[in-house]
């Protein structure tokens, strides 16, 4: 027990950390230190003002560090997807690679190969033709088939359209909630705070390219955070977690925040009257510190929940039930279609069925395409490298504002 005329002891912040990858080599240890309230929370790094170690505003917009990012996010995205201009008639209608044919060239060659060989095989064998094998009477009920299969083949490709554009809105809240957690931490925590808010903003930028990395099945790549993350600290997280990078990312932004704002103190002049002492100290009032966690938690709750979202569309498909009586019937219909129509098109029942095989297979292609759209190897996959680098780029900005407010600019 203190004595009365015993001075106070100085304010401390007391982390228990479990993970000895990262909190061992910046406290020293990896279960738990006591450390001197003027030091940021850390024991080895000083203070980023003593030039000891540098800021991730120095780091982070460095020219080298954005040329490595931007190489590796360039061989990462093979240059997909690719612009183009919607106004532009011609090059999107000639366009053939970007249509995703290998998902139905083969049904597709199927289709037009039995017309070849049906038409050649009705003109050079005689009793083919004999009226008991006309079966042009049934083009009528061909047009109540290709009703319902229209009606099937919309309701498919409209499913896999939401899901793409649902993954599309998971990563604009990514970008939008990280954006305004960043910000919270900045503007509350920066000037009190500074490494701790800096660890917020560089396991963001983890935290979204973990997610990338996770949807594709990849390692964490380390020139991907450049400037952000020391490449030490990227094969831990590697060695570490062999996916769900941004679990782990989200989990390191938790403990930052809880390191900034959840302060133990003995220090009897912490929140007493001494309006003096407590703006030496700047302390934040501890109602506007619950708010700062609530709202800090409840940004990671939804970043978390959005790249849940993700995992749970590429695990998830449209149930094999629907897609095999869809394709099942679509080949049936379009097989069909030559020994229908051959006495009266005649060669012409040939082109006839490559085109509509190729509308109606390409409309079941253009859904599987978009149904699970994570691969950096398709153009109409979504550019999950250039969100990416949008992020990191705002993030720039940012500290390149609290940059220029702090040396007074």
């Amino acid at each position: 027990m203190r004595r009365k005329d015993e001075p106070p002891p100085a304010s401390v912040v007391v982390e228990v950390s479990h993970d000895a990858g990262f909190d061992a080599g910046r406290s020293g240890n990896g279960f738990g230190h006591v450390v001197p309230s003027d030091a940021h929370g850390t024991e080895s790094k000083s203070d980023a003002r003593d030039g000891t170690v540098p800021r991730l505003w120095h780091t982070l917009p460095g020219p080298d560090a954005v040329r490595r990012r931007a190489a590796a996010f360039a061989f990462s995205s093979n240059g997909l997807p690719r612009k183009y201009d919607y106004r532009d008639w011609t090059a999107t209608t000639f366009m053939l690679r970007d249509r995703a044919i290998g998902n139905f060239a083969y049904p597709w060659l199927l289709c037009v190969c039995v017309s070849a060989v049906w038409w050649a095989l009705y003109e050079h064998v005689e009793h083919l033709r004999h009226p008991r094998y006309d079966l042009s009477e049934f083009d009528r009920m061909y047009a109540l088939i290709f009703t319902a299969l229209g009606f099937m083949l919309v309701f498919r490709l409209s499913r896999a359209a939401i899901r793409f554009w649902d993954c599309r809105t998971a990563w604009g809240t990514i970008a939008m909630r990280g954006r305004a957690l960043c910000d919270d931490c900045i503007v509350n925590l920066g000037a009190r705070r500074p490494e701790e808010t800096d660890d917020v903003i560089k396991w963001f930028c983890a935290f979204a390219v973990g997610v990338k990395c996770h949807l594709r099945v990849e390692a964490l790549c380390a020139e991907q955070l450049a400037g952000i993350l020391t490449r030490e600290e990227v094969d831990s997280t590697n060695a570490l977690m062999d996916c769900r990078f941004h679990l782990f990312a989200a989990n390191k932004m938790r403990r930052a925040v809880k390191r900034a704002l959840l302060e133990e103190t003995n220090d009897e002049t912490a929140f007493s009257g001494d309006e003096d002492e407590k703006r030496k100290r700047r302390f934040l009032h501890p109602q506007h510190s619950a708010t700062l966690m609530h709202s800090a938690r409840g940004h990671l709750d939804v970043l978390v929940d959005v790249a849940g979202a993700m995992e749970r569309i590429k695990a998830t498909r449209l149930p094999i039930v629907y897609v095999a009586h869809l394709r099942t019937f679509l080949l049936v219909y379009i097989l069909s279609m030559p020994f229908v129509y051959v006495s009266l098109w005649g060669i012409g029942v040939v082109p006839a069925t490559a085109i509509i095989a190729f509308a109606l297979l390409g409309i079941e292609g253009a859904a599987t395409e978009c149904e699970n759209p994570f691969s950096a190897k398709r153009t109409n996959h979504l550019g999950m490298d250039g969100f990416c680098e949008n992020v990191i780029a705002d993030l720039g900005a940012m500290l390149a504002w609290w940059r220029d407010e702090s040396s007074g600019g």
